[in-house]
């Protein structure tokens, strides 16, 4: 029986927490799925025991990819996905029970019942759910909105850079098949943080409605050795190889403004975090010794934009950022932070 429901996640490195995912998606209540889990050849670890779940329940798959990056594993997925929806949760997280329903019962195409007195369900095109973040077992945040919801585009839009509920995850939301292969909807592979976002975005410029439901069933894990957590080390000051991955989220920034051109009060949300995440990214990048190092660098064009964006400095830090982005900007070359000089 063909599969409803495709669930796709990229596993690299997380041999120990992969069971605990796939176990929490083999009991759902709901059946009709199938678990595509995509590994890379040089991790052996994760490969082995990734072939054992398949082993365990014929609904488990195993796919290799080749090239690095949890977007080019979630396109590899895509690509040999059966179903119909489409699901991306994080290996190393956890599921409540009814999360597969639940997230189903957003947007699965409910017209032909209609509401009491003749009024028609709303159908929507992705749907969303409630989530929480759970570090040393104990919950440290989690989503406010009680009620359910449907939006349309553009409050959808706004909201996706205004409103914690509504960030660019993707391990939270529920997306139709059909219309990410009419518009070859892929992540972009070029961008390491907020390429979810990106998705999200490019994704929901598809759809009339969107529905979200407030019930709390993905429990987002926070470890120190997460991609994310590599984001905030204690001293402040990344590797080079981190801080030029977070720098890419500004080619997600810089493609989503693109997008939302004809969107004016979403993109205006989006251009001051644009502009706050820039400026906290160049700031890290005058850490950096060689304060030639970034000359070449794609980020002169970003500077270029962020420059180009009416925002108003919030106070003297972001002042001085952005006066020095301008100098970095006409010559190519970082100056030390004036609170490290």
């Amino acid at each position: 029986m063909k599969p409803l429901i495709s669930i796709i996640i990229p596993a690299y490195h997380i041999a120990g927490l992969l069971p605990g995912m796939v176990k929490d998606l083999l009991g759902q209540p709901f059946k009709f799925f199938e678990i595509l889990i995509v590994i890379r050849a040089d991790d052996p670890d994760t490969a082995a025991v990734a072939e054992e779940l398949a082993k365990s329940d014929d609904r488990v798959r195993v796919i290799c990819r080749k090239q690095p990056g949890v977007s080019s594993g979630r396109n590899a997925g895509i690509e040999a996905a059966q179903g119909e929806y489409l699901v991306f949760p994080d290996g190393d997280d956890r599921v409540t029970k009814g999360y597969l329903g639940t997230l189903l019962g957003t947007i699965a195409d409910s017209e032909k019942k209609p509401l009491s007195k003749g009024f028609p369900r709303i159908s929507a095109q992705m749907g969303l759910i409630g989530y929480d973040v759970i570090e040393d077992d104990r919950v440290i945040d989690q989503t406010e909105e009680s009620g359910i919801r449907v939006m349309n585009q553009e409050d959808f839009l706004c909201r996706l850079f205004f409103q914690e509920n509504y960030q660019g995850y993707v391990w939270n939301k529920i997306f139709k098949k059909s219309i990410i292969d009419k518009f070859n909807l892929r992540f972009d592979e070029r961008v390491y943080y907020r390429e979810d976002q990106l998705f999200v975005c490019e994704y929901a410029l598809h759809c009339d409605a969107i529905r979200y439901n407030p019930a709390r069933m993905y429990h987002y894990v926070q470890r120190s050795d997460s991609a994310t957590a590599a984001l905030m080390p204690e001293d402040g000051v990344l590797d080079i190889k981190t801080l030029e991955r977070e720098m890419t989220q500004c080619i997600a920034f810089s493609k989503m403004r693109s997008l939302l051109k004809e969107h004016e009060d979403p993109q205006w949300f989006l251009e001051q975090e644009y502009v706050f995440y820039a400026l906290e990214t160049f700031y890290r990048m005058r850490l950096v010794e060689d304060h030639e190092y970034f000359k070449d660098s794609y980020f002169r064009d970003i500077a270029k934009e962020i420059l180009s964006i009416e925002y108003y400095p919030l106070d003297d830090w972001e002042k001085e950022q952005l006066d020095s982005l301008k100098k970095y900007e006409q010559t190519g070359i970082t100056e030390e932070n004036k609170d490290e000089g």
